[in-house]
């Protein structure tokens, strides 16, 4: 198990994997693996989704994801 932290610039719903797992800006522990990652329906934001690796321990420090407005 690892940590994700997804930066944008307001709070939103974390899907991984398509599922909703957590919320931006709050980091949140995730399963080791490749992962999809988005923020949901809307499309109001870029990238439209990323693929993160996990993998590494809980106290390790959190694999970042950045989206943006569009």
């Amino acid at each position: 198990m690892g940590f994700l932290l997804v930066e944008y610039p307001t709070v939103r719903a974390v899907y991984v994997d398509d599922m909703q797992y957590g919320e931006t800006r709050i980091p949140f522990q995730v399963s080791n693996g490749n992962h999809w990652i988005d923020l949901g329906p809307g499309n109001d934001y870029t990238p439209a989704f990323q693929r993160v690796e996990i993998s590494g321990e809980p106290s390790a420090a959190p694999i970042r994801a950045f989206f943006m407005p569009r």
